[in-house]
């Protein structure tokens, strides 16, 4: 082999077999930690319980008449529906593969993209998301967000790809994953919309009026394909002021930070610097000449951040819930794959490849430690504590599940032969029943009926089991006296009155029972912090009479 055919070898591996191995390896890693993640979930927290409730309903009928007690749109349900029809779903382990299988579905979207914007192996995307333990964790579990990233990763795809060739096989291509992706997640309407506006905008830029309307309409379809759930929503919209709250913007940047950190405060970091880099490459892209098809790539992608972050921002305000991790994966997703797209692209020469290369899997395996323990988490523990108490827990004992929305995991786990209940009593815990609380609210005094029923098994000589949150003190506090719901400063916010009734419990208890004792479970693996909760049990009765 002649020298200059050596150096165009060495040159073609930098460029491309380089890229090709390090994403190889990547994805690799990404496939163990779903794996991960699968072998350690273990039970079903209260969202997928729920989840599954509605989807195991008797018929179609019944699931459409409760939809409003979920957050996603019927696709999710319906799939998951699917699964559990085939043998799946009668077990945990069997219903998590289902998550396993959208993860893996997330990961080609992904791979499917990069191929799109740049005709190269997703380096970047891989890194910000592929490889985020909380797209993995969260997009993983038995909710509709894993599956909503697939369908609006999809849809971003197929409509860069119209703009680029807009056929009429594309374009039912691109309207098929619209509607897709807002029958999985309301949310992802927002996300297309700013997808659409981002190519009619590149179309404008070009003076191609047509092909701008057809960017918009790209969208049409799926916005009819919502007109059905106007009732749905509709009737949610009348209990769910009681999580709604104001959300400031320090809020959001609070909880985004929280995902973007995670496993580790680099990755932070390395979001807020590959972002500034593929900002910088979209600018000196714009300043070079190039061919028309990839200046519209560069502007596209380019419009694709700035539209979805804005509605997303707004798709946030308008909701006003508190929001967590999870809700931000959409945002992850889309930025995560344009950020790849404009840097990837950028870098077509040998060694600013390999660079990209090199750094980004050496990122990946700085951070595996971190992210495998992050993987490593149960979802609940309510699952041990309702077997705990399935042997435990005697009849004429009373369980008490607090907070009331935690009450869906513990259905579907108790098997044992003592009364249970929450604060404040509800008659269906299969759903996270919020008109249900919503009513409870309203009554002058919801919990006296579970304070008489505590006095009443105490002195019989039964036993309390106190599942959750209750705020004991020495001396006890005084419960706060709050407004009636929606009249006072914080409106119908549930939070202080859950706390209101987690005291009364508690202050009832402590000047009352004669012994309190934590119970201890035998489980060592780290637990998803929102759904681990403490047992005790509460036993005599003291008052003199």
């Amino acid at each position: 082999m002649t020298s200059s055919a050596k150096d165009s070898a060495a040159r073609k591996f930098w460029r491309d077999g380089l890229p090709w191995l390090a994403a190889v390896l990547m994805g690799s890693i990404a496939i163990v930690l779903h794996v991960g993640n699968l072998t350690s979930a273990g039970g079903l927290w209260r969202d997928e319980a729920a989840a599954v409730s509605l989807a195991s309903m008797p018929s179609f009928g019944e699931i459409w008449a409760h939809l409003e007690h979920e957050s996603f749109p019927l696709l999710f349900t319906m799939l998951l529906r699917g699964w559990s029809a085939l043998g799946w779903g009668g077990s945990d382990p069997g219903l998590r593969v289902f998550g396993l299988c959208v993860g893996l579905a997330v990961l080609a979207a992904l791979w499917w993209n990069a191929w799109r914007f740049s005709s190269a192996p997703p380096l970047v995307s891989l890194l910000l998301f592929g490889l985020s333990p909380v797209a993995i964790r969260w997009g993983d579990s038995l909710r509709g967000y894993g599956l909503g990233v697939c369908f609006i990763l999809l849809a971003l795809g197929l409509v860069g790809k119209v703009l680029l060739s807009p056929t009429k096989g594309n374009v039912a291509l691109a309207s098929l994953a619209g509607i897709l992706a807002v029958q999985t997640l309301y949310q992802n309407s927002y996300i297309l919309g700013a997808i659409c506006l981002s190519g009619a905008a590149v179309s404008l830029r070009r003076r191609h009026y047509r092909g701008a309307l057809l960017m918009l309409a790209l969208a049409l379809p799926a916005a009819l394909s919502l007109i059905p759930y106007l009732p749905v929503v509709r009737r949610a919209n009348e209990w769910n002021v009681v999580t709604q709250m104001p959300l400031s913007l320090a809020r959001i940047g609070t909880v985004l930070h929280r995902a973007l950190s995670d496993p580790d405060p680099l990755m932070f970091w390395l979001w807020v610097g590959l972002l500034g880099v593929a900002l910088l490459v979209a600018v000196i892209s714009m300043r070079r000449p190039a061919a028309a098809q990839e200046t519209d790539v560069t502007w596209f992608l380019l419009g694709v951040m700035i539209f979805t972050t804005a509605a997303y921002y707004l798709f946030l305000k308008l909701a006003q819930f508190p929001t967590e991790v999870w809700y931000y994966l959409l945002w992850m997703a889309v930025m995560a794959v344009a950020i790849d797209g404009l840097i990837v692209r950028f870098a077509r020469t040998p060694w600013p490849r390999a660079a990209l290369s090199a750094a980004a899997l050496a990122a990946a395996g700085f951070m595996l430690s971190d992210g495998w323990q992050q993987v490593e988490v149960r979802m609940t523990n309510v699952d041990i504590i309702a077997r705990r108490l399935n042997q435990s827990a005697a009849p004429g004992d009373l369980i008490l599940v607090h907070p009331w929305f935690c009450g869906a995991t513990f259905q579907r786990y108790y098997r044992g032969r003592a009364e249970w209940t929450t604060l404040p009593p509800l008659n269906d815990h299969a759903l996270q029943r919020l008109d249900l609380f919503k009513e409870q609210l309203m009554i002058e005094d919801p919990i006296e009926p579970v304070l008489e029923k505590m006095e009443t098994v105490l002195r019989n000589g039964g036993a309390i089991w106190l599942v959750g949150y209750f705020p004991f003190s020495n001396p006890p506090r005084a419960v706060p006296t709050l407004p009636r719901p929606g009249l006072g400063p914080q409106g119908w916010q549930e939070g202080p009155y859950m706390m209101a009734y987690g005291m009364q419990a508690a202050s009832f208890l402590q000047r009352n029972a004669a012994r309190n004792e934590p119970v201890a479970l035998p489980l060592a693996q780290k637990v998803n912090p929102f759904e681990k909760l403490p047992l005790r049990v509460i036993t005599g009765w003291r008052r003199a009479y």
